[in-house]
């Protein structure tokens, strides 16, 4: 079971990835997407556990921990963004990457 958040507004037809709907979008239905060179479309954050999609990341990233708190994309985003300011911190303040790995509590506050 795939979870496939880009639905067809024409023939409720899903896709997986937004290239895939693009594609079937202009070789279906002759519908012709114009989009500037390089100019960026809006993201949506899709749950891997469940399907939830927002295109709003607070949104998604508050699902995942009030739906799915031991979730492996969950501990990547807190791994990110410890790694981050972690990488922002002066050397004498960085906290081991023991430290941060083996506590488990870190992921789940």
């Amino acid at each position: 079971m795939g979870i496939r958040p880009y639905r067809c507004e024409l023939c409720d037809k899903a896709f997986t990835q937004r290239c895939s709907l693009e594609s079937h979008l202009r070789k279906i239905h002759g519908v012709c997407q114009q989009y500037a060179y390089r100019q960026r479309r809006s993201k949506i954050f899709v749950c891997e556990d469940c399907g939830y999609t927002s295109n709003r990341p607070d949104e998604y990233f508050l699902h995942m921990r009030q739906c799915h708190p031991g979730s492996q994309a969950l501990r990547r985003y807190y791994r990110r963004r410890a790694t981050e300011s972690a990488n922002n911190m002066p050397a004498e303040h960085k906290p081991s990457p023991f430290f941060m790995y083996t506590m488990a509590g870190y992921y789940m506050s």
